[in-house]
């Protein structure tokens, strides 16, 4: 009987231990550490928000959410949608960072998991600090909707 207690506890106990890094699930680098720096180095000067079409597509954020603090790593999923009578063509998606846009769609895409109107990208990893990520899309009518993401990631 006492074994049985024994054995019941050493489990226990391994079970409550705290995952390390090791095992828990790894993220991948939406930016290298170069595009951040080269990035942060850009002037930073405001733009206008560039107009939209009438009837051009929506892109709706669902995760994350953008009105607070993010951690690593995190998913992103976005879903769009396209006006009456028009179809969004996912192979017009495109993904630029930040004040020099550089262009990280086909990264994002390697990825991602797409369906007609949406895309979700899961385990994503941002560096500390604030990013500005800039989403479009366009549909079958050639009219293009984009979205900037500006996401805060905490430590």
């Amino acid at each position: 009987m006492l074994m049985h207690w024994m054995r019941a506890i050493v489990v226990l106990l391994l079970a409550l231990q705290p995952i390390s890094r090791a095992h828990a699930v790894e993220g991948w680098d939406l930016i290298t550490p170069e595009e951040e720096a080269r990035d942060n180095a850009a002037p930073h000067v405001s733009q206008a928000t560039p107009r939209t079409a009438p009837h051009s597509p929506v892109i709706d954020v669902r995760q994350p959410n953008l009105s607070r603090p993010i951690y690593n790593p995190t998913t992103i999923n976005v879903q769009f949608r396209a006006a009456h009578g028009a179809a969004i063509v996912i192979s017009t998606f495109r993904a630029t960072y930040g004040w020099l846009g550089i262009d990280i769609t086909a990264r994002l895409l390697e990825h991602a998991t797409k369906t007609a109107n949406s895309l979700s990208a899961q385990n994503v990893d941002l560096p500390v600090g604030d990013h500005k990520i800039t989403v479009s899309i366009a549909d079958n009518h050639g009219r293009t909707g984009s979205r900037v993401l500006r996401m805060s990631v905490a430590q």
